[in-house]
């Protein structure tokens, strides 16, 4: 056996060399998994779920960090034991077909575009609360243009700026707590109200009854969706056996922790029924505290936040269309072997983004919305296929010796439950009207991407490797 799997190894090797320059190390990978994920959709979006679902919004918040650790496990278990050339788009091609190879890539793309876009368009609109004189448009292009900037700094000094964006993110939000806390100990005085009390006054912990759980849920796993930035890192980790899992359990630990223990202590210090889906619930009760300066530093944060997840997920655009130019799903002129900066996926994914804010400033505000509410769909898919692709691989490739991440609960069961629960979720949302309308423009994509797939493919078999 040990001569039959030599060459297996040697080929293993290749293929990694051959692939992108691994110049991200475990901090690195879990400052850009932190910094994709927690953006201004949850400091801003949050007060929509809590007002969807009343205090449970913690258990919410807690069982969708259960279904991202399934899929970080799942990526992770893929990443360290199935070497590829670029991204992990390779494991969808390689275990559930090239269609959905094809599918996913081109989704990571064009949901990556559309959130780019929209992101910039928010931060925007945030940025002329405080200098009104400036114009939209200006604003929104001067982000993507900088987003761009620090794109063509490389990869392993953009990790370390990915890093330090997390850690102002993370640290704002610690911050949050540890006030909740010094109000709760009696440190800070206050004439209202807190704790337990607050939490159950307004109908107790599921005031709207357990279906308006779900409804928050769908807002919930699209505060998770960042986790493409990570999963599209893995192929740079410097030390993939040791620094992938590592940097999965510290992301996905850290995200969670910060999300349920943020917003229970929002819950502790006020009414749920207070907080307004038009504003940060954070900055709602600083100032219903008279905590003004802290208020404007929460501000600040929703900007980084912001900020943060638009160069994570422009990376991850850029580098899933340098995978599917290698793939031969688009064309050569995107291919990149790992040397020098993309320059052809860099240019064309700026210019994307700059056509997406053309429309932002074109078309009516409703069409425009569902076209990227639509975006969050293609999440849904992603998670699925990732959740699948594992399940395959654990039943048909995996070997004694491969090693199963600790944050895959009862594998190979655990993947394919929480694949069912994903796809569970995406089809309840289309029933909720507020998503009808994207749920059909996502429908619609999904079409023209299987029709182009039928027409234009000039793809090999794909090959299960053993």
């Amino acid at each position: 056996m040990a001569s039959e799997r030599e060459p297996v190894r040697d080929d293993q090797e290749k293929e990694r060399r051959r692939g992108p320059r691994r110049t991200l190390s475990m901090t690195a990978l879990s400052g850009l998994g932190i910094g994709g994920i927690i953006g201004a959709g949850f400091f801003l979006g949050s007060g929509i779920v809590i007002r969807e679902s009343g205090p449970l919004v913690v258990g919410t918040y807690i069982l969708g960090g259960v279904i991202l650790a399934e899929v970080m496990g799942a990526i992770t278990s893929l990443a360290i034991n199935v070497p590829v050339r670029t991204s992990y788009q390779e494991y969808i091609d390689r275990f559930l077909g090239s269609y959905l190879g094809f599918f996913l890539g081109w989704a990571v793309v064009i949901s990556g575009i559309l959130s780019i876009g929209s992101e910039a368009v928010a931060m925007a609109v945030y940025s002329r609360t405080w200098v009104p004189s400036i114009a939209l448009g200006v604003f929104a292009v001067t982000y993507v243009l900088i987003i761009v900037g620090l794109n063509l700094f490389g990869l392993a000094n953009f990790g370390t700026i990915e890093s330090l964006m997390s850690g102002v993110k993370t640290v704002v939000l610690v911050g949050f707590m540890a006030v909740a806390a010094l109000f709760m100990i009696g440190w800070l005085h206050h004439p209202s109200t807190i704790g337990v009390p607050v939490l159950l006054s307004r109908g107790g912990l599921a005031p709207h009854g357990l279906l308006s759980v779900l409804r928050g849920m769908l807002i919930v796993i699209f505060s998770y969706a960042g986790v493409t930035t990570l999963a599209m890192a893995t192929s740079h980790a410097k030390d993939p056996a040791a620094d992938i899992p590592r940097a999965a359990i510290v992301t996905t630990a850290g995200v969670v922790m910060l999300y349920a223990g943020s917003v229970l202590a929002l819950l502790l210090l006020v009414p749920w029924t207070l907080l307004s889906p038009h504003q940060s619930p954070f900055v709602t009760a600083l100032d219903h505290f008279g905590l003004g300066l802290p208020a404007s530093v929460f501000n600040g944060a929703i900007l980084v936040a912001s900020f943060s997840v638009m160069a994570g997920t422009f990376y991850a655009t850029e580098w899933m269309l340098i995978t599917i130019a290698l793939r031969r799903d688009a064309p050569r002129l995107f291919r990149h072997q790992g040397r020098g900066r993309p320059w052809a996926a860099l240019i064309a994914t700026a210019t994307a983004v700059l056509a997406t804010l053309v429309l932002a400033f074109t078309l009516p505000r409703t069409v425009y919305t569902d076209l990227t509410a639509a975006s969050s769909y293609f999440s849904f898919v992603n998670w699925l296929l990732i959740l699948l692709a594992f399940a395959v691989w654990h039943q048909r490739a995996r070997r004694p010796e491969h090693q199963v991440s600790r944050l895959v609960l009862f594998p190979p069961y655990g993947p394919w439950v929480m694949a069912a629960a994903v796809a569970a979720l995406g089809a309840y949302s289309a029933t909720v009207p507020a998503f009808r309308l994207g749920f059909l423009v996502f429908a619609g994509l999904s079409l023209i991407l299987t029709a182009i797939w039928f027409v234009f493919r000039r793809r090999e078999p794909t090959v299960v490797h053993h």
